[in-house]
């Protein structure tokens, strides 16, 4: 009984997606299709050492917020993702 469990418990492959955020190497994420982009930003800042603020993420040229997750982008498995860093300032006219 107690190995039913287990197996209820692990993701479907369906629900699971490869990310790959391209900067200047690949870094490969592997999560649910329903977890929120925030955890995938956190911990590639994490690994660099630096606070997921200073990075913006984008999509197909758009930016992902982190309260999207991979279903809701419409991401497919393998998916690529670019990481740029975030620009402040500027002067307006």
């Amino acid at each position: 009984m107690s190995d039913n469990v287990a197996e209820d418990s692990k993701p479907d492959a369906s629900e699971t997606i490869t990310i790959k955020i391209r900067n200047e190497r690949r870094n490969v994420f592997q999560d649910k299709k329903s977890t929120k982009m925030q955890k995938v930003f956190e911990t590639y800042a994490g690994r660099k050492g630096v606070n997921s603020s200073v990075y913006r993420f984008l999509l197909d040229g758009e930016r992902i917020q982190p309260t999207d997750t991979p279903k809701m982008l419409e991401m497919e498995d393998q998916d690529q993702i670019n990481c740029v860093l975030a620009q402040s300032g500027g002067r307006g006219l």
